[in-house]
């Protein structure tokens, strides 16, 4: 018998990940919720929180956006899923200096939908929120359709 993963259990895969990263780099991040990354050096006052995020699978992306001089927090999605709202909620409110968020995240369905909803939820709370949607996946659609990526 061999091994071709080092997965204990699918289902759990995400949470155990980011236990691990939590482990070997607790100095620099915390975890404020199960599925929020944010840096220990904020939230700083009067700068605008970067909030990154989208599905696991392609580590270090996007968590290792996260930390001094980059990214402030992270919304981590199942493998290949965008984050639902509420963690992106959370990662801002726990990175927001005062100054309001940024998201910045992919194109594709679930995150422009997710963050989107996270943007209004953030506004239904009295933190100014606005959306950065990166299009600059060029192994998701072909090239005639590059409005897609």
């Amino acid at each position: 018998m061999f091994t071709q993963k080092l997965i204990n259990d699918g289902d759990a895969a995400v949470d155990e990940m980011l236990a691990g990263i939590l482990a070997a780099h607790g100095d620099k991040l915390s975890r404020p919720s199960p599925r929020a990354v944010v840096a220990r050096n904020g939230p700083r006052a009067g700068k605008v929180a970067i909030v990154v995020g989208g599905g696991s699978g392609h580590e270090p992306t996007f968590l290792g956006f996260v930390g001094k001089g980059l990214a402030d927090a992270c919304a981590v999605g199942n493998v290949f899923a965008s984050p639902p709202p509420q963690p992106a909620v959370d990662a801002a409110l726990a990175a927001n200096g005062g100054a309001g968020v940024l998201f910045l995240y992919g194109n594709y369905a679930g995150d422009v939908m997710n963050f989107d909803m996270a943007t209004e939820m953030l506004e239904m709370e009295g933190v100014e929120a606005r959306t950065v949607l990166t299009t600059d996946d060029i192994a998701s659609a072909p090239r005639e359709q590059r409005g897609k990526r």
